[in-house]
């Protein structure tokens, strides 16, 4: 059993982590995205924190340029809906392809 998680949207990787790192702190909008829709049993802690992605998904067979989780992003910028984003490493192990962290290209 892998102690490692990869999240695909589109059939690329936005994320990869350890379960444990993805669990603390995703990332990736789209893995922020997965998170929130976690439920949480205990009704003492349950919240409302639902993230509404708009839209439907893009094709895989014709993507959308750029970053292909663009036309749903919250925190879409200029640059992905041009270019698809490298792989910044965020921390030892855990990396994420968004142009959010362009900084640590």
């Amino acid at each position: 059993m892998s102690d490692r998680i990869i999240v695909m949207y589109l059939g690329k990787a936005v994320e990869t982590a350890r379960a444990e790192d993805l669990f603390e702190n995703p990332s990736h909008p789209y893995t922020k995205a997965l998170m929130a829709m976690i439920p949480n049993w205990d009704p003492e802690n349950r919240k409302l924190r639902k993230i509404r992605l708009e839209g439907e998904p893009p094709s895989p067979i014709n993507p959308p340029p750029g970053c292909s989780f663009h036309p749903r992003c919250l925190k879409r910028m200029d640059i992905c809906t041009k270019e698809v984003p490298g792989v910044v490493k965020l921390s030892p192990g855990h990396h994420t392809a968004c142009w959010l962290y362009k900084d640590n290209m």
